[in-house]
This record gives C-alpha cells, structure tokens and sequence, in this order.
C-alpha cells in the first residue's frame, strides 16, 4: 500500500488498490484444502466434491470408472487438492488397502509440507448395507485421518431406507465424524413416475460442510467455508467474524481521538474489511468490479479522493474527531451492511440471475443507506 495512503486522508488514497491488497491478505489467510475421496467405483465420489465447491475439479464417470489410479485434481485458481482413489483391489486386506491410499496420498502432501485435511467415503444407498471389508477399510483410514462417511444418491433422507441404512451403521460403531453418516443428494434429480416428472432437489450438503467446519484447522476451514459454494450461512458466520475482527482493530486505531482528515489507516482497514469478506462470500464477480463499486459509492458516482470521505458518506454525523467507540461501532456498521449487500447478491446468483457491477452499487448503496 502506498505509504502516504496509510498516514494520510490525502488525494492520493486508492481504494482499488487498498481493496486489492485485502484480497491478498484473504488469500493468505486460506491454506492449501487436501480432500480425499475414497468408495466403490460409480458411488458419486466425483460427482460430490464437485457438487461442494460449484465446478468440474474431478471427471465424473459414465460407465466404466474414471480412476484406475490414485488420481490428484487441482485447479490453478482453487487452493484445493482432491485425491481420488481406484476401486479396492481383490485379494488385499482393508488394512493394506488404506495404507496403500494414505502412504501415497501422504507421500504427495509431505512434499508441500501439509496433510491430508479430510476424507469423505462415499456409499451408495442403493447398496443398502455396508460390507465387512467397507467397515473396516473406513476404520482403517480413520485412525489416520478425519474420515465423513456419505451416503450418496439419496432420494428421501425420511425414507425407511435411509433409517435402516444409518441404523445399520451406527451399529457397527464406525470412528467417522460426528459417528453418523451423511445422506445427500448432490445434484438435482428428475424422476419419472406414473407419467409424471418430480425433480428432487438436492440436499444434505450444508449438514456435511458443517461437520466438516468443525475438525478443520482455522486456515483449512477458512479455505473450505469461502470456497465451497452450498451452505450460505456458514460464508456469513465467517464473513461477521471478520467484521467483530476489524471494528477490535479500528477502535484501537482510534484509541486516541484522531482528527477526520487523518484517518487514512482506518479507512484503508475498512476497505480491507471489505476485501476480505468479498473473498470469504465466494463473489464470482471481477474483484475490480467491486473495488470500484465500492469507490463509486464512497465518491458518489466517482473515484474517492481522501480517506475521510469514506467515513464521510457512510456516517456524517460523526464529528470533526474519530474515538475509539465511533470507530468501532461504525467499522461494525460497515462491515454488517457490506455483508448484507453480498448476501441478497449471492442470493440472487444462486437463483440464476446473472449480475454486473450496476447491480453491485445498487446493494451496497441500499445497504449503506439503511446502516446510517
């Protein structure tokens, strides 16, 4: 950041700039996701881990398997590394077969000096048990690491199948996380019946995520809650962390009463804040369209030309000094109503609706407005 934009409310405060910086810091504050699949071909192992983070990371099969071989999926803009491993090999204990998928899944992370972070087993629901040799093989594999046992291509997560599935399984006493399985649907499916069609919505990915969430180290959940794109509440929960994180610093910023035209680090803090939640609600909008969103709405209609007009739009009311308690609360203004504004956008991409940078001010403005 350019030194005089952190020590003054000068012309020369870049809010693109200060907002690309805090994009930075997001990504420093993400770690690298190591995700291990792990089933019998054709049970919707690929199919899932795309279905969590909204892209094609892992091929998906139609027909013969995919994955002869342990497989690693990584994509150049995702900090995400998904090992996908074969079918089980006749004639090998469970116990080998998992030393066979971690000592060479290990060997690949250990090189980058990380670990295996989670493995999700999959299981279809149409096989209505689970073998000996499933059992053990997942017991094997969670002794070593955080293991989610999935049962995937569920239709009715009510139905008595599902019950008795889950049942069956809580009796054989599995270590996986949270000691239940998950059933999910991980994409939506079109059913014929009687001459009629019923879409099943897709379900139960939300529950898995917040399971997941809560065995992650801190940088791991950070990367897994701004990347995936299926539970919203949980991109908020982090994003208002963030928020309770930002007005702590502000107020101590201001911990002696600043002057209005000198308050260049607490704005460029503030549009960090905003960096920072943008990368964190998983925005897939330009980050320049919203660095000069966020420039439009502070300059009204153009580029901001000192730090003190930032803080001037959102709250004219705040005096000729910035305290410790109006910099806070209003740092927590900003960051909740910023929130709100990506939440009601984020929405409405969800929905399908295709969104440009008009629609950005438009949020934020509106929001902005109603935190005065």
């Amino acid at each position: 950041m350019n030194a005089d934009a952190r020590d003054h409310g000068g012309d020369d405060f870049d809010i693109a700039a200060i907002f690309q910086e805090g994009l930075a810091q997001a990504d420093q504050e993400e770690a690298m996701l190591n995700v291990m699949l792990a089933g019998r071909p054709g049970a919707g192992k690929s199919t899932l881990v795309n279905a969590i983070f909204g892209e094609r990371i892992a091929p998906v099969g139609t027909g013969a398997p995919v994955t002869q071989e342990i497989k690693r999926y990584r994509r150049p803009h995702l900090p995400v590394t998904v090992y996908d491993t074969p079918g089980f090999e006749l004639g090998k204990s469970p116990a080998e077969v998992a030393g066979y998928f971690l000592g060479q899944i290990k060997k690949e992370v250990l090189a980058e000096e990380s670990e295996i972070h989670f493995a999700l087993y999959c299981s279809l629901i149409a096989n209505k048990r689970v073998e000996q040799f499933e059992a053990d093989l997942v017991r094997s594999l969670a002794a070593e690491v955080h293991t989610a046992f999935v049962l995937t291509q569920c239709l009715d997560k009510e139905s008595q199948e599902v019950i008795d599935l889950r049942t069956h399984i809580d009796s054989r006493r599995l270590p996986i996380v949270e000691s239940r399985p998950f059933p999910v649907l991980a994409e939506e499916k079109l059913l014929s019946f009687a001459g009629q069609s019923i879409l099943v919505k897709p379900f139960g990915l939300d529950d898995l995520l917040r399971a997941l969430t809560r065995v992650l180290p801190a940088a791991q959940k950070r990367t897994l809650v701004s990347r995936q794109r299926v539970n919203l509440e949980l991109k908020i929960k982090e994003a208002e962390a963030i928020v309770a994180e930002t007005a702590l610093k502000a107020a101590a910023i201001a911990a002696v009463p600043i002057p209005l035209y000198d308050i260049g680090p607490l704005s460029a803090l503030q549009v960090a804040m905003f960096a920072r939640i943008t990368r964190v609600m998983g925005f897939s909008i330009e980050p320049k369209s919203l660095a000069a969103a966020c420039a439009a709405v502070v300059g009204v209609g153009a580029a901001a030309r000192s730090a003190s007009s930032l803080l001037k739009v959102f709250f004219p009311l705040v005096g000729s000094l910035v305290n410790a308690t109006v910099a806070g609360s209003t740092t927590y203004a900003m960051g909740a109503a910023y929130i709100k504004a990506c939440e009601n956008l984020l929405r409405r991409q969800i929905a399908g609706e295709q969104i440009d940078q008009s629609d950005v001010i438009g949020a934020l403005v509106k929001e902005w407005k109603q935190a005065r």
